[in-house]
């Protein structure tokens, strides 16, 4: 158990809101871009016990937990780039099929500048506990929920919490696109998350055995196996025919780690040689969720 399954140094929440309630930024309007975090579907009885897993694997501590028992007996905590969403009841499908959360700086205006990109709106702004929220299917038909954080009456920014230590693992949300639509993937999410590609060619070592992935473009005709990738803020796209096809067991993480060993071992598990793209190993992790590991220098793995 750790110290940030409640308030941090004792603060209790906005009135009439649970002690567990802290946000250490309740207003997201200061931020310079949607902030993309990977989404995990669990338990609430498991909630403490994945944000302490997720807190020892990233290094850090968790940045928000909102308690929302009018709401299905819902709770969200966010530790790094990962959004635990824990629930009393079964989730929807909707909530399933969600691949994305975005906390964005403001709705209007990412609804606005999404709506040039031929994203479609499915549910439309609506007001929650923690600002108000709109879902919304990409061009490529993934399904992303965009919230925009506004204090509550009496909410204070929650200190910031110092870490356990930087284990110099980053976690990613993964998505695996066809090879030739990896430019247009890439350009669509670079205006979605409002920041450029940061991935440079042969930042990032390839799998044991096989040919060296090469930056953000698709791979050469006819070469076999190969693959292209690209970091889009907390996003990987890879552009494989290979990958593009995993849709019966999709891996919906990446870890970006120094090693193939170092993320295993932050990760406690044993990894699965060859299980992901160009025989790319694949860690397992809590709730039979799975991360593919990509090894390389400090630059690929630090945000």
């Amino acid at each position: 158990m750790t110290g940030s399954t409640a308030s941090p140094s004792g603060l209790s929440g906005p009135p009439g809101l649970s002690e567990r309630w802290f946000r250490t930024t309740p207003d997201s309007s200061v931020l310079d871009r949607p902030r993309l975090l990977a989404r995990s579907l669990i338990d609430l009885a498991d909630l403490d016990d994945r944000i302490a897993f997720y807190e020892r694997l990233l290094g850090v501590r968790a940045d928000l937990r909102m308690p929302i028992p009018d709401f299905g007996g819902l709770e969200l905590a966010a530790v790094g780039t990962v959004l635990l969403i824990a629930s009393e009841r079964p989730f929807t499908p909707v909530q399933r099929r969600t691949a994305y959360s975005l906390i964005v700086p403001s709705l209007a205006g990412q609804l606005d500048l999404l709506g040039r990109t031929g994203t479609t709106v499915l549910e439309p702004r609506e007001a929650i506990v923690p600002g108000a929220r709109a879902r919304v299917r990409y061009p490529d038909g993934s399904l992303a929920e965009l919230v925009e954080h506004r204090p509550r009456p009496g909410e204070r920014p929650a200190p910031r919490q110092v870490g356990p230590g930087d284990g110099g693992v980053r976690l990613l949300v993964r998505r695996a696109v066809p090879a030739a639509s990896l430019g247009g993937a890439v350009r669509f999410y670079e205006t979605a998350l409002e920041t450029a590609s940061a991935t440079a060619p042969e930042t990032l070592s390839a799998a044991p055995g096989t040919a060296a992935a090469t930056g953000a473009v698709p791979p050469a005709p006819g070469r076999a196996g190969g693959t292209g990738f690209a970091i889009v803020g907390n996003l990987l796209l890879v552009g494989s025919d290979e990958a593009a096809h995993e849709d019966a067991s999709p891996v919906p993480f990446a870890l970006l780690a120094p090693s193939v060993e170092a993320a295993a071992a932050r990760a406690g598990a044993a990894i699965r040689p060859g299980s992901g793209v160009d025989g790319r190993p694949v860690v397992p992790l809590p709730g039979g969720e799975s991360a593919e590991i990509w090894a390389g220098p400090p630059a690929a793995y630090r945000a």
